[in-house]
């Protein structure tokens, strides 16, 4: 790797940013990764050391748009895309306009259908009590629109901003040093959402777990290739 890089905040306007790490998404949650529980304490630990901390947490409302729970005869990781909707059996609790709308806005133009997950006041929606939440500067809840998705911690999935970009400029962050969950979902889009804002970004492959563990080569590659340094070791 030609590039260096330091997780030392001091040495730099760096913030720390804890993506989604919920029970969800820990075993026994609603929508588990493997081991997802494992990388707690080494990010708890992180926290303590940083001056700037944000905490993301993924937070849906019933019946939202990326429920498979919404689409009855649809199942959970069933990719939901446009050809769906000219399929005379289709049915949502949303408008197919409206869904229309929500898959021709994201890059994709399709859908991955999750487990009912994260809804507030459930708690599979909580942060994981071990992090130490009183050094969070900011907790930053996303996917709260019923009409859209969030991977990203700076974006919606169809291009709504969730402000994170603008308070970190405020607050003269030049870097980002990204750990949580899941390595192959909402760490990924926020890593590379940061780069195109351009920020300087550290991604920590080593306090993240993936939803599919085969993917985690094909990630990094992906993000070492966009100039996003990654931490191995």
């Amino acid at each position: 790797m030609s590039k260096s890089f330091s997780s030392n905040s001091e040495e730099s306007k760096t913030a720390l940013i804890v993506i989604d790490q919920q029970y969800d998404f820990e075993p026994g949650g609603q929508l588990p990764v493997i081991q997802g529980d494992e990388i707690v304490d080494g990010i708890a630990q992180l926290m303590e050391s940083y001056k700037e901390v944000v905490v993301s947490q993924d937070s849906h409302p019933a019946g939202h748009i990326s429920f498979a729970s919404s689409y009855p005869g649809k199942k959970p990781y069933d990719l939901l895309t446009l050809d769906d909707l000219n399929d005379p059996h289709f049915h949502s609790h949303f408008t197919k306009e409206m869904v229309k709308t929500y898959l021709e806005s994201v890059s994709d133009k399709n859908q991955t259908l999750w487990p009912d997950h994260c809804v507030p006041g459930t708690h599979g929606w909580k942060i994981d009590e071990r992090l130490p939440l009183d050094k969070a500067s900011l907790i930053l809840r996303k996917g709260n629109r019923s009409e859209s998705d969030s991977y990203s911690a700076f974006k919606e999935n169809d291009g709504i901003s969730t402000g994170l970009a603008g308070y970190l400029r405020e607050k003269k962050i030049q870097t980002v040093y990204l750990v949580g969950l899941a390595g192959d979902f909402c760490v990924n889009w926020t890593a590379r959402d940061a780069a195109l804002m351009g920020f300087n970004v550290i991604y920590d492959s080593t306090l993240t777990r993936f939803v599919n563990p085969q993917n985690k080569n094909r990630v990094l590659k992906e993000l070492e290739s966009l100039g996003i340094l990654i931490k191995e070791v």
